[in-house]
């Protein structure tokens, strides 16, 4: 019988009698924003700015005992946080926020070794950080805009 918990984007938390792949000591943290202006002989005036990004972190523990590749899933977790990779997070069926993550840092502790050099276990930490759709909507608002000034200009010359 197979429990599904959740996914990180390709990255999928199963727990079976023959694959076990689950988040554990997860905590989360975030903060407002604020600016502090400010006067002369006065204290400063702080002004909300509006809500920070989300932090997130936990441990993965990659054992060949309960079916994960270690090394394939090092590879994989390393491809999502070098090229930029923004996925959403589900765990427990239900999205841990409205918007996507991007994967900002890993550790790999406690690597173990079987008698032929191959990695049979590893303690992943790994840091997430939320990334605002807002911003692709930015993005994707001046790609549009630089691409419309680039069609006129190809127009008119």
């Amino acid at each position: 019988e197979m429990m599904y918990i959740g996914y990180m984007g390709p990255v999928v938390f199963l727990a079976s009698s023959t694959y076990t792949l689950t988040p554990s000591r997860m905590g989360q943290e975030g903060e407002g924003r604020w600016a502090d202006h400010d006067l002369i002989h006065y204290k400063p005036v702080s002004e909300f700015l509006g809500p920070g990004l989300q932090s997130l972190a936990f441990d993965l523990i990659l054992s060949r005992q309960y079916g994960v590749d270690p090394d394939g899933a090092v590879k994989l977790l390393r491809q999502m946080r070098d090229t930029g990779v923004v996925f959403p997070l589900i765990i427990g069926g239900h999205p841990i926020s409205q918007t996507y993550w991007r994967l900002m840092s890993m550790s790999e502790n406690d690597n173990y070794y079987g008698p032929t050099g191959n990695r049979i276990w590893c303690k992943l930490h790994v840091q997430l950080k939320e990334y605002s759709v807002d911003n692709y909507t930015e993005e994707q608002s001046k790609v549009d805009l630089y691409g419309s000034i680039g069609n006129v200009l190809a127009t008119v010359f």
